[in-house]
């Protein structure tokens, strides 16, 4: 068993990693467990015996890089929103180069995804968990950072206020929260559609009235 607890064959003719990639990528493996527990068993499901299964390393592994479950939760979260970040960083540039409509599709996709399922059972599980709750609304704010700085990007003409620009953000993150916590019950292409015009329109009368 390596020092990062995951029980592996020996690694003769592989380039050795140094201590601080093999913390890492531990913490990776072990983030991206933790969703795929989440979303699979929900919030109270996702046992530090299920991570350790999907993950393929020990338990000792997440006691030694994380407090308590509600830090490692909330830092999955974030850690998913990283990856979906970088994986879409050039469609949302390309987009806010297009305009707002591309922008609001662009965002709309990453909406149906594992984040906003693995965000939904941490929302819940915050209402009645006070370990989850602040650590899940400081990710909440980052995650929330995010997002304006790309709306931001798209809506800025230069004549607008930070605090209007910042207002339109939040509403289209609030309205995608809605359509996509609706779409994860009944999915209708159509519909969403429909509900991405009229989101549009919105955060440009939004944009006027300033």
């Amino acid at each position: 068993m390596n020092d990062d607890g995951r029980a592996t064959a020996g690694t003769r003719g592989r380039p050795r990693r140094s201590n601080a990639e093999r913390r890492a990528a531990t913490r990776s493996a072990v983030l991206d467990a933790t969703v795929t527990a989440i979303v699979r068993h929900g919030y109270r499901g996702a046992t530090s015996e299920r991570i350790a299964e999907i993950s393929g390393l020990t338990r000792g592994a997440q006691k030694h890089h994380w407090a308590n479950k509600a830090e490692m939760m909330a830092e999955a979260l974030l850690h998913l929103h990283d990856k979906l970040m970088a994986a879409a960083v050039g469609e949302l540039e390309q987009a806010s180069d297009a305009g707002l409509r591309a922008t609001i599709e662009a965002l709309w996709r990453s909406f149906q995804s594992d984040l906003f399922t693995a965000a939904t059972e941490l929302h819940l599980a915050a209402r009645i968990d006070q370990e989850l709750r602040p650590l899940l609304i400081e990710t909440e704010r980052e995650i929330g950072r995010r997002i304006r700085s790309i709306t931001t990007a798209a809506l800025d003409d230069g004549t607008r206020s930070s605090q209007r620009l910042d207002e339109v953000g939040d509403h289209i993150i609030n309205v995608m929260r809605g359509m996509a916590f609706q779409s994860s019950l009944s999915s209708s292409p159509d519909r969403e559609r429909r509900q991405l015009r009229v989101l549009e329109q919105a955060a440009l009368e939004m944009l006027r009235s300033d």
